[in-house]
């Protein structure tokens, strides 16, 4: 069935918000973007396999995915000229049902935003650091990450980021080493040898193309990934907040940027399934969504840290909530974007009580697919120096449990007064005074 793109108006691939549309009222979750021809269905755990299918086969509609991280969630596959919003009536008056939901989209967290200039590179990449462009990384001086690493450790890889993104270049020349591997899985046998459900997994999965292949077709993901874990000392490009960390690729966004909220829900099932314990979301949008909610709560009790951007549309999400990061659950961390004087970046949402944190986002310099590197802004760029950091304070105490790395990260921040009364923290992370601090700890 060919699936086509209803809802609110997108300009310049930035989803033009209303605050009326960011509420649960049934009169307006089809303001928001989604896919018509699916919709997302919670049946009660009491309900028979059986009876689940004579409910969705009664429209004349068909189950197309089920078994994910949420028990009883399954995507339905409506019949040609069938209406989500008739479907999601006809499911919600089942006393079977326990929720049916628009499959929406959401999209990247990064842009170009009007140019301000950044301070010049130093002259030197630093100390012990052969890395030739890294004097370009601004952001990941600015985090105290060369102290942290001189001081401390370099991270470790059997720490797994899970980057739920356009993908990543897994060959990239400053990526490569800290790529996840599935060591239980034997490359190129077409077979599923880890019986995870995924044939051939070696480096992730692609929920877009149903494919073994997560490679990046944007370029969004291979610039966060660079910016968590590109290579130290390897004398090329530059280096990430955990020089030393295994990088999944869990590719849900497609070429444009943009994605189904269905999609990302498998992202978080794959990734915590297979031993993610930290999952960086630089992207958002589309309307309340408890199938999203859920697959968080359970990433929670899997003891998963959910690394979101608040978004970049320069609003209050205390008002005007922008999803995932907005969510309250308490394994989520908000990140919002803060440029190389510690200012609020002109398009990052800010929350007092629903943004937890700022961190470098403007004019940030990382890997782009084919060996290159470029820059980005958006809060997109801000969320992987949290997820960084979170990695390699992990690396550092990993016997403390995901809220207490939370609460760590975020009671050693440095104050500044952009982030005072915007944010829950006031301020930007540093994540050597994490880890400093991390020795008075347990």
């Amino acid at each position: 069935m060919k699936k086509i793109l209803c809802g609110t108006l997108v300009v310049f691939g930035i989803l033009i918000l209303s605050k009326n549309a960011l509420t649960k009222d049934r009169d307006r979750i089809f303001e928001y973007p989604y896919i018509e021809g699916e919709i997302l269905v919670r049946f009660l755990s009491n309900v028979q396999t059986y009876d689940k299918e004579v409910m969705v086969q009664d429209i004349g509609a068909q189950t197309i995915e089920k078994d994910m991280i949420v028990p009883n969630l399954e995507l339905i596959e409506l019949k040609d000229g069938q209406s989500v919003e008739e479907a999601l009536r006809y499911f919600e008056q089942l006393p079977g049902v326990k929720y049916a939901t628009p499959n929406y989209l959401v999209s990247t967290q990064a842009g170009i935003f009007p140019p301000r200039e950044f301070p010049d590179p130093d002259p030197q990449p630093g100390p012990g650091f052969n890395d030739p462009l890294f004097a370009r990384s601004y952001g990941i001086r600015m985090i105290d990450a060369p102290k942290a690493w001189t001081s401390f450790t370099f991270g470790n890889r059997d720490i797994i980021v899970a980057v739920i993104d356009t993908g990543v270049d897994y060959n990239h020349e400053d990526l490569n080493l800290n790529m996840w591997v599935n060591a239980n899985e034997i490359p190129g046998n077409g077979m599923d040898d880890d019986g995870n459900g995924f044939i051939d997994d070696i480096h992730g999965w692609n929920f877009v193309s149903l494919n073994n292949d997560p490679m990046d077709d944007n370029h969004h993901g291979t610039h966060v990934a660079g910016t968590i874990g590109a290579l130290v000392n390897n004398q090329l490009g530059t280096i990430g907040v955990s020089p030393h960390v295994s990088i999944m690729p869990c590719k849900f966004l497609g070429k444009s940027g943009w994605g189904s909220v269905h999609n990302a829900v498998q992202c978080v099932t794959y990734a915590v399934d297979n031993g993610a314990k930290v999952l960086n979301n630089s992207w958002g949008g589309g309307g309340f969504s408890e199938p999203l909610l859920e697959a968080i709560q359970m990433a929670k009790e899997a003891g998963v840290l959910f690394i979101a951007a608040s978004g970049n549309y320069n609003q209050n999400n205390d008002e005007v909530p922008l999803y995932p990061a907005t969510y309250d659950v308490e394994n989520i961390i908000s990140v919002a974007a803060v440029d190389a004087w510690d200012q609020k970046a002109s398009f990052s949402n800010y929350g007092a009580t629903t943004v937890d944190v700022a961190a470098p986002g403007v004019a940030i310099y990382s890997t782009f697919p084919n060996n290159l590197y470029d820059t980005l802004s958006g809060t997109s760029m801000a969320t992987p120096h949290v997820s960084g950091a979170i990695a390699l304070l992990w690396a550092h105490k990993p016997h403390l449990t995901a809220l207490e790395i939370k609460d760590l990260l975020l009671n050693t921040v440095e104050p500044i007064p952009a982030m005072k009364d915007i944010s829950v923290t006031g301020g930007r992370i540093n994540v050597y005074d994490a880890m400093a601090f991390s020795i008075l700890s347990r």
